[in-house]
């Protein structure tokens, strides 16, 4: 078997034994830990199987499954198994394993334009780093610890019984209403950057242009703006305080 014979499977075992979880617990918020999981499994095989461990090679995997255990991580603090974006797909029998394979199927295309610049860094054979790496690793650095703290201070704010009912508006979340997703847009934005150093680099512009587009217009702050419609708190911090990009709150 060739080596993308043996990720693909691999990638295929990863993928069906998430849909059989899913499916036995009926849980489909578990959905959530899918796509991070399956990055990482695309940058650690790649490197393992065609890299010459250079040090952009181990550099770009190292960042990217740090990415995916923080990911992980946070999720797993906060899984309640009531994600209500998930709620409306707890159909029962076939109908249910019919929309969970297939968002599953949506998830490998994601894994795959995700994995991209693991893929490419992992296979080319330009091992000094650059000036670009290192500008590409301060960018991500920055995301990674912006979405950090914000996590954990959403996180503290929710944990409080007195803030139930209110909207977190302190911290990072003081100037900005998704500062959470504007450090997963950095990170990967940082690693577009180092990619540059590579033939081809250029052409990973589609995994942080794929994952600002999702966050910005589909997955993220649309969906969150749409569930606060009817919070009278959400809807005024709303009109003082930026969307993703950190700012000054309007007074």
């Amino acid at each position: 078997m060739t080596v993308i014979t043996v990720g693909l499977v691999l990638l295929t075992l990863y993928l069906g034994s998430m849909v059989s979880i899913i499916q036995f617990k009926g849980d489909t918020s578990i959905a959530n830990f899918t796509w991070g999981g399956g990055v990482m499994l695309v940058a650690l095989y790649t490197l393992f199987t065609i890299s010459l461990f250079s040090p952009r090679q181990l550099l770009i995997t190292s960042l990217i499954t740090l990415w995916a255990l923080r990911l992980a991580f946070y999720l797993y603090i906060r899984y309640t198994g009531k994600d209500p974006r998930f709620a409306t797909w707890k159909w029962q029998g076939l109908k249910a394993l019919v929309i969970n394979i297939s968002w599953v199927v949506g998830q490998t295309v994601l894994i795959a334009v995700m994995g991209y610049p693991a893929l490419l860094v992992n296979i080319s054979l330009m091992p000094a780093l650059t000036i670009i790496d290192c500008i590409g690793i301060a960018v991500w650095l920055l995301g990674f610890i912006y979405e950090s703290i914000s996590d954990y201070q959403l996180l503290m704010f929710m944990r409080n019984p007195a803030n139930k009912g209110h909207v977190m508006q302190f911290g990072l979340w003081h100037y900005s209403r998704h500062p959470n997703y504007f450090g997963e847009i950095l990170m990967w934005w940082g690693i577009f950057i180092i990619t540059l150093s590579v033939p081809n680099g250029w052409t990973t512009i589609i995994s942080p242009l794929t994952i600002t587009t999702m966050l910005l217009f589909i997955t993220g702050i649309p969906w969150v703006e749409k569930a606060m419609a009817n919070n009278l708190e959400y809807q005024a911090y709303k009109q003082k305080t930026s969307a993703c990009i950190p700012w000054f709150v309007k007074e």
